[in-house]
């Protein structure tokens, strides 16, 4: 069964971009056929992998605004020697969020491409970097997604964050025909020995439950180095910590879609 995962948090710095890259290549080098989508202007995902975004004729944008001229399927970029791809994203693609706004089917332009191009059957894993805001592109990797993967620092505002992402939630589900459910929160950013870091840690376990996962991304200087050379952590520097624990993540995420 292929699952869509939206990678979200409305905060920005919580490694939302970090996750989606080495979180999918940690599934890939499993054997698992794993899409990418940047969904974020800023287009971190497309550059952090080693794609150029300013020398692509055509990136996501392109596809949301039309995917009859421009499916999914022909914006794709092989990742490495794995089965990896990326659709990469543009500058562009604040443009396009402003000329969707006004029309009705707004939210379900990334669904509608991921279904016309038949992604669906060709990937396992398809994974959304989300932008740090709740707007339409946002809702577009929610609508399309089965679930939602929510990385988070532990600081004192991560409780409010997650709170305004579930009211949207419910605010979409109300009027939009789609049912998503949360794989789980994560927390990044962690540094290791740090009081604070570990009492709000241990606060978010509290509140959130067992929908937190039991790995927590430690911060890594490989993880900022792997990114400057455009590969993921384990093309990177495998023995990293980052590295191992984004593959202790992707061993609790299989686990957990097993269930």
């Amino acid at each position: 069964m292929m699952r869509v995962v939206a990678v979200v948090n409305q905060k920005g710095g919580v490694a939302k971009t970090t996750t989606t890259a080495n979180l999918g290549a940690c599934l890939a080098a499993r054997g698992y056929r794993t899409l990418l989508i940047d969904m974020d202007p800023q287009s971190n995902l497309t550059l952090g992998l080693g794609v150029e975004w300013y020398k692509l004729n055509c990136a996501l944008h392109n596809v949301l605004l039309d995917s009859d001229e421009t499916p999914m399927a022909s914006i794709l970029h092989p990742i490495a020697d794995l089965p990896l791809f990326l659709a990469p994203a543009h500058l562009d693609l604040a443009q396009a969020e402003a000329i969707l706004t006004p029309h009705a089917d707004k939210a379900y332009r990334l669904r509608n491409a991921l279904e016309s191009s038949d992604l669906i059957n060709r990937f396992d894993w398809i994974f959304v970097d989300c932008p740090p805001s709740l707007g339409t592109l946002t809702e577009n990797a929610i609508v399309a997604s089965t679930h939602l993967l929510i990385p988070t620092e532990p600081k004192f505002y991560a409780f409010a964050g997650m709170d305004s992402l579930n009211k949207m939630i419910v605010r979409l589900s109300r009027g939009l025909r789609f049912q998503v459910d949360t794989l789980g929160v994560l927390l990044t950013m962690v540094e290791r020995g740090t009081k604070l870091h570990q009492a709000i840690a241990d606060e978010i376990r509290e509140k959130f439950g067992n929908l937190v996962f039991d790995t927590v991304i430690y911060k890594n200087v490989r993880l900022s180095e792997s990114e400057m050379e455009g590969k993921p952590i384990i093309l990177y520097d495998r023995r990293a910590s980052g590295a191992q624990n984004y593959d202790s993540l992707a061993e609790e995420v299989l686990a957990r879609a097993s269930r």
